[in-house]
């Protein structure tokens, strides 16, 4: 999808540009910029609500300690949008040389995480054209090639099923005894010839850190990443327990389920805040009998979500208090 660069974008990428220490800094930032821009303009023709103001990459401290070119989406989160340089007839870029463009735009391990997805935006400074070529909902290993980039007509679609409100699961009513369905206990979850599990469980009472103590309300849900991965499915576990001071002591765990002894290899827990922010994560490394998060502890009234990522597959299931 071609857009125009305009004369105004050129001005507020150089403007952004001068204010860098080198050349290859003000070369990051002026392509940066464009392409944060020519995502913007797609987006408000398509009426969907951005925030420059509120966008990472229009703060000038972190333009200048980070490669960073993302775009605040007001209740969604950041989208990331990377360019990508057409060399000028010469064969030079008009602030410095660069490597040759490819089939494949690199992502910095800054942005990897707390983005909604990369939108790659070919730069043509000798048409004054923006082309969006198409986005990914991860970062992969930092490498998005061209041809494994799915449409904008799938990005407007990714964006519209963000936008719908997702069910809560209320953690004060657990309190009460009162449980959503697919909430259920752990004995109904695992059988009783998982003898891994059992001994999970054992492992983790004889620690100093005691979870799933008497005091404390454990449920589990089944989570099933679909037919991409044989439909089989891996247990979410949580265990709620009320402090002192009226907060609410969390530990969220992913186990295996069925017959599997380990979880897949690379699996993710992550723990967002309401507004979208990676608060932490924990990652399998492929022979782990279960990851879980950090303890945390909430106040009254917080929300917040878990994923769980295989690949470019995600499961969210969003908390409140």
């Amino acid at each position: 999808m071609p857009m125009p660069i305009t004369e105004t974008a050129i001005k507020t990428a150089h403007k952004f540009a001068d204010q860098q220490p080198t050349l290859d800094k003000k070369e990051q930032v002026y392509l940066n910029t464009l392409a944060v821009l020519a995502v913007r303009d797609y987006l408000q023709l398509m009426e969907i609500d951005t925030d420059l103001a509120n966008s990472d990459s229009w703060h000038p401290v972190v333009r200048l300690c980070a490669d960073i070119a993302d775009l605040n989406l007001p209740g969604l989160g950041r989208l990331e949008c990377r360019p990508v340089k057409v060399f000028n007839s010469d064969g030079k870029s008009s602030l410095s040389e660069l490597s040759p463009c490819s089939n494949i735009c690199s992502v910095p391990p800054e942005v990897w995480c707390d983005r909604i997805g990369y939108v790659v935006v070919q730069i043509d400074e000798e048409k004054r054209e923006a082309n969006l070529l198409g986005f990914a909902k991860n970062a992969g290993k930092g490498e998005l090639y061209f041809n494994q980039l799915e449409s904008l007509d799938s990005l407007l679609e990714y964006l519209e099923k963000l936008a719908l409100p997702i069910p809560k699961v209320n953690l004060g009513e657990w309190l009460m005894n009162v449980f959503e369905t697919g909430w259920q206990a752990i004995e109904d979850i695992f059988t009783a010839d998982k003898l891994e599990f059992r001994d999970a469980i054992a492992f983790r009472k004889g620690s100093s850190i005691a979870l799933f103590s008497d005091g404390e309300i454990v449920r589990a849900k089944l989570i099933n990443l679909g037919i991409q991965f044989r439909n089989k499915s891996n247990a979410l576990v949580m265990a709620i327990s009320q402090e002192r001071d009226s907060r609410i002591s969390i530990i969220a765990q992913l186990h295996p389920a069925g017959s599997d002894r380990y979880l897949p290899a690379d699996i993710k827990l992550v723990l967002l805040s309401e507004s979208g922010e990676h608060l932490q994560e924990a990652q399998s490394r492929g022979m782990d009998l279960w990851i879980q998060l950090r303890q945390f502890r909430v106040q009254p009234g917080t929300n917040f979500s878990l994923q769980v990522i295989l690949d470019e597959i995600g499961i969210t299931e969003a908390f409140t208090i």
